[in-house]
């Protein structure tokens, strides 16, 4: 089985629907996991799936305010618990990071992507 890609996204904010729904739409067609924390700033995408490079891309070209590719890395399994080309849509951050915290190896990746905790592994 081809490895997965995990994407980590930030974004000013969240609020667009005709946005959020061409996200659910390119999941849902790509197979993709996709994790959202959408309304006020920020807006964050956690995204896995053997083709979340091509679902990168369509988020890419929805020109999102101060758009930041925060971390994409191959991984072996997955770790979202999410079903592939499902969305699940979380309000804070709060939330976002107690819906994490049930795989600490994610928990642990967004938290060092976010620059919330420092990489154990950097020099």
């Amino acid at each position: 089985m081809p490895p997965y890609t995990r994407i980590l996204i930030k974004t000013h904010h969240m609020t667009s629907r005709k946005k959020i729904l061409t996200i659910a739409k390119a999941a849902k067609r790509l197979s993709c996991s996709v994790l959202l924390k959408t309304e006020g700033p920020p807006g964050v995408m956690v995204a896995e799936g053997e083709l979340a490079g091509d679902w990168l891309e369509v988020v890419r070209k929805l020109r999102y305010k101060d758009y930041q590719l925060m971390k994409r890395e191959e991984v072996e399994k997955r770790g979202l618990n999410i079903e592939p080309g499902d969305v699940k849509e979380l309000t804070s951050m709060k939330e976002l990071g107690a819906f994490l915290e049930g795989n600490r190896e994610i928990y642990e990746w967004w938290r060092v992507g976010m620059g919330y905790k420092k990489d154990d592994d950097a020099p």
